[in-house]
């Protein structure tokens, strides 16, 4: 074995208590040889510069919000020996077994209860029992995908710390830590023939989908709480992943004993749920605890067949502690076996009085998260278990193992933690050939949320390929993937991305072309470049060009030029301007939160760049030059149109595209009858006209095409017909409503036979106008003002706002919310 560098034996020099590496591996570290044989001939700057590039893919792609934390993903994996990981692996397959029939038997026929074994007024007082699972049909009580919290004592035997059954988490961060290892530790991790974890991730679809094996078209879903759930973008990543439908609970409704997706179609049945909402919100119609993540009338679904939930509903009762305490005893009594993997000692509290509390703390069976250290808290101790003996109870502290972790560019020991993972099938349990592993240990970074390495268990030999390896073919496509079913609440999210990100490229024009007039006003001061500023600047500080995009009131003043830039820095940077950059910018960073499982990763990575864009706006103040602001906007709309170019390149248009497309061409739309309204309706002086069309043909990325057609004649008349009335020009409103047209084709039909749909009459009258309208009749001035072109704008923008509320109706809201009843105010109603 090569001479170890500096940083790795500094770590195995130094005395350790209880040390995963230098203990536990001391006396057979060959698992660890291929390893160090890779890592001798790295410095410590070698290391440094992985761990920067793992930190990097890791954020890279997780859409969060500022709320959220990220984990330290440690560039130095765990090597887990053979011999070790047959004893878990064994351990966790009859824990596993053991589970399931305790599961069955609390919510069936109760004879663990009746006979003993288990304390039944215990477990009844436990806030994780719960009555409405008794009624439950016994095929809807076993588990299906379950995880154990593992630790090493300091004499190597493994202890259970925490089993995870109603949604177990880390999967999605444990699959997307084995990808990032894989790139950045490729030649380490193909030397140490790891063994993979594909076969459990297949068996994992697998056995979902043998709930709907003999089903023509099955829906299946993944059930997560929303954005506000700190683990949401492990859940949008498993969707991703898997292919399956992420839903929040206001996309489900239960309906004739269904649950319904609600869904552009209109309600379509979901058949199984895999679910990542606790046991205590997922029904508020039947339990007591009101919760907005819930489905109401789910249970019932559930009883009467017609919906799968996984895991089952009731499962978090497994982890109480008149369970746990009797774990051992119960495996003798159904299993006929000692139990390989248990917990940390018990004791009562009259056992407790003879032993000393030094490695003790106090639990209560009433109160899941009571834990009171022995020493520090006695003489809280001391009261309650005078007051009430029954309830509390004692258990050994659990000693933690170390192992290393990479921190300020050198390996220091942090106290782990192995989730381990099951799945139970039809044809027996499966265990994951790896765990997350993480430090429990409270980060003093208020930014992170701990830290975590891959688990690489080592295989006998080097994995040959081989027919086993093959996947096989399946003999049933599925058709909800082909279908591309997005519930109406992404399909709303879409819309509004593209009305967004639209909004937030014309903003950015018009400022930049702000900024350069109120400039070049300073150099050039003539009257006719003060009053196309001034009118420009009204249209700003008045937002009739700018969200919310106000009808404009001409007869106004117009506003001192003076205080352009403030104008300019409100428009860019200011949170309590609706219409501001950083605002809209916002607004995409949340639209795209909510439909990432839509988006690639290196669409999510432009995410990233747009928040840090977010930033660094709320930190900036008015004394930031007018260079420094038109840099940055140059910078955001690069930003802007690399997204745009990255969603229109791998979103598949049967995810929903082409509402995106459609809510970009509505707020087009929107800004083009905004920017007419706003600067073209009043007659004024020819070079004071000719000056405010340049600046909304500049707006609309026009005014070249505009010179090119009309390189004789250019009037208000020209503009208005190629902005207006061109079908055939890509920036024209006629143009935009012919593609919104052609774009309702897509929305499912839901009009009688022969008549036309509300919201295509709207967009149909809007066209109809433009195809019979003249730019003569537009540009026609009566008493100073361009009525036909201010009737015209205003007809159009009201059918366009038809059109989406027409959408709203129809497509994006098929029921309502649920909402908590308040009984004491029905019954002062009813007397």
């Amino acid at each position: 074995m090569p001479e170890l560098p500096s940083w790795l034996s500094l770590y195995l020099n130094k005395t350790h208590v209880h040390d995963e590496l230098a203990n536990h591996s001391g006396s057979n570290p060959a698992h660890w040889d291929t390893l160090f044989n890779r890592l001798a001939s790295l410095t410590a700057d070698d290391v440094n510069s992985r761990a920067i590039e793992i930190r990097q893919l890791l954020q890279n792609g997780n859409i969060k919000n500022e709320s959220n934390k990220q984990w330290h993903f440690d560039p130095l994996p765990f090597m887990l020996s053979k011999s070790d990981w047959a004893i878990l692996e064994e351990g966790i397959k009859q824990r596993t077994r053991l589970l399931n029939l305790i599961q069955q038997d609390i919510y069936g026929d109760q004879t663990l209860l009746v006979d003993g074994h288990i304390p039944a007024q215990q477990l009844f007082q436990d806030p994780n029992y719960l009555r409405e699972g008794f009624s439950l049909p016994s095929n809807e009580l076993s588990l299906f995908f379950t995880a154990l919290d593992v630790y090493r004592t300091s004499a190597g035997e493994f202890k259970v710390l925490a089993d995870h059954c109603q949604c177990p988490l880390g999967l999605g961060l444990l699959l997307k830590n084995r990808i990032i290892a894989r790139r950045v530790m490729a030649e380490e991790f193909a030397d140490c023939n790891v063994q993979q974890i594909k076969e459990f991730l297949n068996l994992f679809q697998e056995g979902i989908d043998e709930y709907t094996h003999y089903m023509d078209d099955p829906r299946i879903v993944i059930l997560t709480q929303g954005i506000d759930d700190p683990n949401y973008n492990e859940h949008a990543f498993l969707s991703t992943y898997f292919g399956y439908t992420l839903v929040q609970s206001a996309d489900l409704t239960v309906r004739g004993g269904e649950v319904c997706l609600k869904s552009l179609q209109g309600l379509g049945k979901v058949n199984v749920i895999l679910r990542w909402v606790t046991d205590r919100s997922i029904d508020s119609l039947e339990q007591t605890e009101y919760s907005l993540h819930g489905i109401p009338g789910l249970l019932q679904a559930v009883r009467e067949g017609s919906v799968k939930v996984l895991n089952p509903f009731g499962s978090g009762v497994l982890s109480s502690s008149s369970i746990k305490s009797h774990l051992a005893d119960l495996s003798q009594h159904l299993l006929k076996q000692p139990l390989l993997l248990g917990e940390p000692n018990y004791y009562s509290v009259l056992e407790a009085k003879k032993l000393s509390w030094d490695n003790l703390e106090l639990l209560c069976h009433l109160n899941p998260k009571l834990k009171l250290d022995g020493v520090l808290d006695e003489q809280e101790i001391k009261l309650l278990i005078s007051n009430d003996p029954d309830n509390y109870f004692f258990q050994e502290k659990p000693l933690f193992s170390s192992a290393p972790f990479w921190h300020d560019g050198q390996l220091v020991a942090r106290p782990v933690v192995f989730r381990c993972y099951a799945l139970t099938t039809e044809n027996g349990i499966e265990v994951l050939p790896s765990a997350l592993c993480f430090s429990n240990e409270t980060s003093s970074d208020p930014h992170v949320s701990g830290w975590i390495k891959d688990t690489w268990i080592n295989t006998a030999d080097r994995i040959e390929a081989s027919e086993h390896n093959i996947a096989p073919i399946r003999k049933r496509m599925d058709v909800t993937l082909l279908e591309g079913v997005v519930s109406s609440r992404t399909a709303e999210h879409l819309f509004w991305l593209g009305r967004y990100l639209e909004r937030c490229e014309n903003t950015i024009r018009i400022l930049r072309i702000f900024i350069d007039k109120y400039t070049e006003l300073s150099i050039y001061p003539d009257l006719i470049r003060q009053n196309i500023v001034a009118r420009l600047l009204n249209a700003i500080n008045l937002q009739y060009i700018v969200y919310p995009y106000i009808e404009p009131d001409l007869t106004r003043e117009l506003p001192d030029v003076s205080f352009s830039k403030e104008a300019a820095f409100k428009l860019l940077a200011d949170e309590q301007c609706a219409g501001s950059i950083v605002n809209t910018l916002k607004y995409i960073a949340n639209a795209s939160v909510q439909i990432q499982e839509l988006l690639s990763h290196d669409s999510r990575r432009i995410i990233d760049s747009i928040n840090d864009q977010i930033k660094i706006f709320k930190n900036i103040n008015l004394n930031v030059p007018t260079r420094a602001m038109q840099s940055s906007l140059d910078n955001v709309i690069g930003t802007i149109m690399a997204f745009n170019g990255s969603i229109t390149d791998c979103m598949p248009n049967s995810n929903g595209w082409f509402l995106l497309e459609m809510g970009r061409r509505v707020e087009r739309s929107m800004q083009i009858t905004s920017l007419s309204a706003a600067l073209l309706t009043q007659e004024l002086e020819e070079p004071e006209e000719l000056g405010l069309l340049e600046v909304a043909l500049s707006c609309q990325v026009s005014l070249i095409t505009h010179k090119r057609r009309y390189r004789v004649y250019q009037t208000i008349g020209t503009g208005l017909e190629l902005l207006l009335l061109d079908a055939e020009y890509p920036r024209s409103i006629l143009f935009q409503l012919e593609q919104i047209h052609q774009l309702c084709i897509h929305l499912p039909n839901k009009r009688r036979q022969g008549v036309i749909a509300a919201h295509e009459k709207a967009i149909l009258l809007s066209k109809t106008s433009c195809y019979v309208t003249e730019k003569d009749y537009l540009q026609k001035s009566d008493g100073g003002l361009r009525k036909q072109l201010i009737e015209f704008n205003h007809n159009t923008r009201m059918n366009l706002e038809t059109f989406c509320d027409v959408l709203l109706l129809q497509y994006f809201s098929h029921t309502q919310t649920a909402n908590k009843l308040n009984w004491t105010n029905i019954e002062q109603a009813q007397s």
